[in-house]
């Protein structure tokens, strides 16, 4: 039985060595010729360079162009003459004929006194009347340009007190026309007045007064 066996395979066999034989060899031949192919397209050929040419520069040459002359002129625009502007309102204080009594000081420091004994004097405000407060520092009042453009002149009666050091305060101004009022109060407030003196010692005082006039010029 087992030579049986045997001998139906024998056959078989060799007819499958046969076919795998002929099935290798074309495909060992077209492996080789890929691998062949492949090596002569990936082979490295030296290449040949060309020596460099080497130039030797002798000198070089910078291109110069002279700046030409340029002139600016600048030409200014001619300037109007300006027209001589008319002259201002002439404003003037006018006395009114009250005169300021005069200052007198009577009597002499005493002699002999010891420095203990003197005590400073102690003065409260004195009224000076409705008199014409002297000005030290003259009032400086500008004619309002409301005033100007309607052709008004007035009078004013600047009533105020005064401070110990010439300073008025309480300023309260009683003009013809109402326009005049701010202005006149702003100059005398601006001024310096002589302050009243009392024993010797300038004191506070009230119910001065000072009046101002609003004029145009005559050759207006």
């Amino acid at each position: 039985m087992p030579g049986k066996f045997a001998r139906a395979w024998s056959p078989w066999l060799m007819n499958a060595r046969q076919r795998l034989l002929a099935s290798a060899l074309p495909a060992a031949l077209v492996t080789a010729g890929l691998f062949g192919a492949m090596t002569g397209l990936i082979q490295v050929r030296e290449v040949q360079l060309a020596p460099a040419e080497t130039r030797i520069l002798e000198s070089i040459v910078y291109s110069h162009e002279e700046p030409s002359d340029v002139i600016y002129r600048h030409e200014f625009p001619a300037i109007p003459e300006a027209a001589t502007p008319p002259p201002p309102p002439q404003v003037s204080a006018a006395s009114k004929g009250v005169s300021m009594p005069p200052i007198v000081l009577a009597g002499s420091a005493p002699q002999g006194l010891p420095i203990d004994h003197i005590k400073p004097i102690l003065t409260g405000p004195q009224p000076i009347g409705d008199r014409i407060a002297t000005a030290v520092r003259l009032p400086m009042p500008t004619y309002p340009a409301s005033a100007v453009s309607r052709g008004l002149e007035g009078d004013c009666d600047v009533r105020f007190d005064i401070a110990p050091r010439g300073t008025p305060f309480n300023v309260k101004a009683n003009c013809t026309h109402s326009i005049f009022e701010s202005e006149a109060r702003r100059a005398v407030e601006r001024a310096e007045f002589l302050p009243q003196i009392v024993n010797g010692h300038a004191v506070e005082s009230y119910g001065a007064v000072y009046p101002l006039e609003f004029r145009f010029d005559s050759g207006r």
